[in-house]
């Protein structure tokens, strides 16, 4: 079957991006607000304590993924005015890509995935952005993410092309329809803004048949 292009945005006009999706960043907070004022209500009545800490766990997901959208913003401000400096240094990939995937679960915590590497390249430094290039993987992360279900694998593979530097980001397992379009504008538009600063370009970016996959590139030097 013929693949189906994932659309990762060239610019976002912010207060039309807000405008379209209110709704859906107003739910964690709505969230966050609801949860918390059912735990002040039932402060010393009968209130299992199992029951209390799944409804702190509630509030606790909702105002990390409210912190994760504020900075999606935030970000998307500071691309659309140019605002974003780059700060390039000598990184060791394994350590990046170490670092990424435990940073992933850190601003994810709900997330069913445990994200994975591979490095194939024979490189073991690459000069680039630490800041930029671990949001570029954990905006890819939730993009593929989104199109497999809670079963299913993300694995970030580093390969070598001549004067490049090759990144896939794979979601694989059984099929699921997106859930957040959101999520996928967003991160998709912080994605690829983020490596086209560090000169990089977007190789592919696709849904699969049992998937989603984005593949970019970075100058090795």
């Amino acid at each position: 079957m013929p693949h189906t292009p994932l659309d990762l945005p060239h610019h976002l006009d912010l207060e039309q991006f807000i405008s379209d999706e209110a709704h859906d960043l107003r739910s964690p907070f709505n969230q966050v607000v609801g949860f918390s004022k059912l735990l002040l209500n039932d402060l010393g009545a009968a209130y299992p304590a199992d029951q209390q800490k799944e409804d702190l766990g509630t509030v606790y997901r909702n105002s990390q993924r409210a912190l994760l959208l504020m900075n999606g913003l935030i970000d998307i401000a500071r691309l659309n005015r140019h605002e974003k400096e780059m700060n390039p240094a000598e990184l060791d990939i394994k350590t990046l890509l170490e670092q990424s995937v435990v940073y992933w679960k850190k601003i994810n915590p709900a997330s069913p995935f445990q994200p994975t590497f591979q490095i194939s390249t024979t490189l073991a430094h690459l000069f680039a952005d630490e800041l930029f290039l671990r949001q570029v993987l954990t905006s890819f992360i939730m993009v593929v993410g989104q199109y497999v279900d809670p079963q299913g694998t993300v694995t970030i593979t580093v390969e070598d092309d001549p004067a490049w530097c090759v990144f896939t980001v794979a979601g694989t397992g059984k099929k699921a329809q997106p859930l957040s379009p959101l999520d996928l504008r967003m991160q998709g538009y912080l994605g690829r803004a983020m490596v086209e600063l560090q000169r990089g370009e977007i190789r592919l970016a696709e849904e699969t048949d049992d998937g989603a996959s984005i593949q970019f590139a970075l100058p090795r030097t």
